[in-house]
């Protein structure tokens, strides 16, 4: 029978695969945040195992406020969207704003992007079973080269400015595991927490540039 341990860390790491998971295959921006809020929880649930436990909390509220910046964004880009379609002059006008409010957020479908995390998910079991790093131990290895991984998947797959945001800050919860666990340096640390932060204000200065206009010129010419 598994020790408690064992137990914790096997729990950990099927969440952190569960919550990218839904980030790449819930289309949902609402769950992709939910999931990612859970998933700085965990992730800083594993880097206690590294730094005390007051330092690890600092990556929940980092990572929160920065999912706060991109929740606020994301409601105001649905609420221009809501405000272009009802102020649009013409029926072409508001099909241009109704494809461009349900287009897809994945340049792939679901079964691409299933089989290519299921693929992910192999290949890193694959060499963290059969390779050390540095000295890490498998769990930390495999936590950190995972979210690595699904946060390139997401970038890669994405073509929502946004989406592609949540991408960025998988792929740097990973990298800041793979620091913690190696450097231990407590500046990169609170820098990796602080670019999390400006990481969202770039996304959402992106993700909040006006559309409105275009759209309708687009309508008009249709």
């Amino acid at each position: 029978m598994p020790d408690f341990q064992t137990l914790s860390i096997a729990i950990i790491l099927i969440s952190l695969v569960i919550t990218a998971s839904f980030v790449i295959l819930i289309p949902d921006w609402r769950l992709a945040l939910y999931a990612l809020a859970v998933q700085y929880v965990v992730v800083a649930t594993l880097i206690s195992h590294l730094v005390p436990l007051p330092l690890a909390i600092v990556r929940v509220i980092s990572g929160g406020l920065a999912l706060m910046i991109l929740y606020f964004t994301a409601r105001q880009k649905l609420e221009n969207l809501r405000r272009a379609y009802n102020e649009a002059q013409d029926d072409e006008a508001r099909d241009v704003i109704a494809r461009r409010a349900s287009r897809q957020l994945f340049v792939v479908g679901f079964p691409f992007r299933l089989f290519s995390l299921a693929l992910v998910v192999v290949g890193i079991i694959g060499i963290v079973s059969s390779m050390s790093f540095l000295g890490l131990t498998q769990d930390v290895l495999f936590g950190a080269v995972w979210l690595m991984m699904a946060g390139i998947l997401v970038s890669v797959l994405s073509r929502d400015v946004l989406r592609l945001g949540l991408g960025i800050l998988i792929f740097t919860s990973g990298f800041c595991i793979l620091e913690t666990a190696t450097e231990e340096s407590l500046l990169l640390y609170g820098l990796l927490n602080i670019s999390d932060l400006l990481i969202a204000l770039v996304i959402a200065h992106l993700g909040a540039l006006p559309t409105t206009n275009s759209l309708e010129r687009r309508g008009d010419e249709r």
